[in-house]
C-alpha cells in the first residue's frame, strides 16, 4: 500500500456510500479512527516488523468499516441499519 493513500481511500469508500463528497465527511474522518496508527500497523517501516494478518474495523455514521491486512477496505451498512432494511421488505 502507499503510504498516505489508506486515508483517502477510506474517505473516498465512505463519501460513495453515503452519497456524499468526501470533503464534506462529517464528522472528519480523523474524529472517527486514527488512520496514522492503522496506515503503521498495515504499512510498517522497513526496520519494524509486523505479523498482522487481521482486520481492523471501526464504525463510522451508518456504516462498518473493515480493512484487512493488505489495505484492502470494504464499507458495508452497521448490523443494525441491514437488519432494519431486511425487516421492511
Amino acid at each position: 500500500m502507499e503510504s498516505g493513500r489508506l486515508d483517502v481511500e477510506l474517505a473516498q469508500r465512505i463519501a460513495d456510500h453515503e452519497g456524499v463528497d468526501a470533503a464534506t465527511l462529517d464528522p472528519p474522518l480523523h474524529d472517527v479512527v486514527d488512520v496514522d496508527a492503522l496506515e503503521a500497523l498495515l504499512s510498517p517501516h522497513s526496520h519494524e516488523r509486523t505479523d498482522f494478518t487481521g482486520t481492523v474495523s471501526f464504525e463510522y455514521g451508518e456504516c462498518t468499516i473493515t480493512v484487512d491486512h493488505t489495505g484492502a477496505v470494504s464499507v458495508r451498512p452497521t448490523l443494525e441499519d441491514a437488519e432494519a432494511e431486511l425487516a421492511t421488505m
